[in-house]
């Protein structure tokens, strides 16, 4: 079994001998721009966000990146027309674009599409499968497996440790080997701030009749944003209850709002401490 003092030696050298990797992320959720800059932040890598198509063109205009992160489903401009664009001037080796997308049949029914991209990633993204990804397109010679996955800080705040422990605990969780334990506390606590504040306002507005007015695409591109966005803060109930509606497996939207409140209530009191 390798070292993680090791892991972070090779790391290291891959880092000093390609340089810092500068990263692009093309993503209109909040956050996932939040859970994957912390995720490439805490392994050294620089990463700037963006959050529509035409505004990763306008900024690879200005600035050389080594690796573009593209989520296939944006406004504005969507994933696929701004890589179609990017690459009419950057060949796949001289940019890499990773693709990012909730769609699981992409791969299968889009060969064109996918052919646009250096590798595809379904998201709810991997940690480790996105350093993974991203380490061999940027240095091919270095091992993969010499990520170095930070260790969670354990707080000395008593409210924010039992709020921690009891969410661990809830059936609808799982905090184990996810984004908590890639970003430690602090960055998890911003992750978990912004899904609040993003989601609370669709608690009341998902019970409304007006729901109704959304088109197909509107809905599926709403409850694509929603699932990665619980699987950032390790809401795996909700996540299932997603993917079950997008199977129309007999799953209502009353049955998503209600495990939404769950999840916005429980997240509640850390909300609380974040902002302390």
């Amino acid at each position: 079994m390798t070292n993680p003092d090791t892991k972070a030696i090779h790391l290291k050298q891959a880092i000093s001998q390609y340089g810092v990797p500068s990263i692009l992320l093309a993503d209109d959720s909040l956050t996932q721009q939040f859970v994957i800059k912390a995720v490439l932040e805490n392994v050294g890598f620089n990463v700037d966000c963006v959050d529509d198509g035409e505004k990763a063109l306008a900024q690879i205009k200005h600035k050389r990146y080594d690796i573009v992160l593209m989520d296939v489903q944006m406004p504005v401009l969507d994933g696929i027309s701004a890589t179609q664009q990017i690459r009419q001037q950057f060949s796949f080796e001289v940019l890499p674009i990773i693709a990012l997308t909730g769609d699981a049949e992409l791969d299968d029914q889009s060969p064109a599409i996918v052919s646009l991209f250096n590798a595809l990633l379904l998201k709810p993204v991997d940690s480790k499968d996105l350093i993974e990804a991203i380490i061999g397109l940027w240095s091919p010679q270095t091992d993969s497996s010499t990520i170095l996955q930070q260790t969670t800080v354990v707080s000395d705040n008593p409210n924010l440790v039992n709020s921690i422990v009891q969410l661990a605990q809830h059936p609808s969780f799982d905090l184990s080997g996810g984004v908590y334990e890639w970003v430690g506390e602090a960055a998890y606590l911003r992750v978990l701030n912004a899904f609040v504040r993003v989601y609370k306002p669709y608690v009341v507005a998902l019970t409304l009749d007006d729901q109704q007015t959304l088109t197909q695409a509107e809905q599926h591109r709403f409850f694509h944003k929603l699932k990665s966005a619980a699987a950032d803060v390790g809401a795996i109930k909700l996540v299932k209850i997603i993917e079950r509606f997008e199977l129309d497996n007999h799953v209502s939207i009353n049955e998503i709002n209600s495990e939404l409140t769950l999840v916005i209530n429980m997240l509640r009191p850390l909300e609380v401490i974040a902002n302390e």
